[in-house]
């Protein structure tokens, strides 16, 4: 069900769930961290991405979520 909605960010090793305070989920890309192409928090649903890398294991669902930091 994630694909539908988030597209190739659920099955790539890149792809981080952010959780925030108030109960929102947020797909970050962690390439963005290290090249200026990618969007630290893409458009879903993203249909093409030139970094993208396909989890091994994949099925087993979307990473888990990371903690909102007290900064943003």
């Amino acid at each position: 069900m994630a694909e539908a909605t988030t597209g190739l960010c659920a099955t790539c090793v890149h792809a981080r769930t952010v959780v925030s305070a108030r109960g929102s989920t947020f797909w970050r890309c962690a390439l963005s961290e290290s090249d200026a192409r990618f969007a630290k928090y893409p458009r879903l649903p993203v249909l093409r991405c030139a970094g993208h890398v396909r989890r091994s294991g994949d099925g087993e669902g979307p990473p888990p979520p990371e903690p909102a930091s007290a900064d943003r």
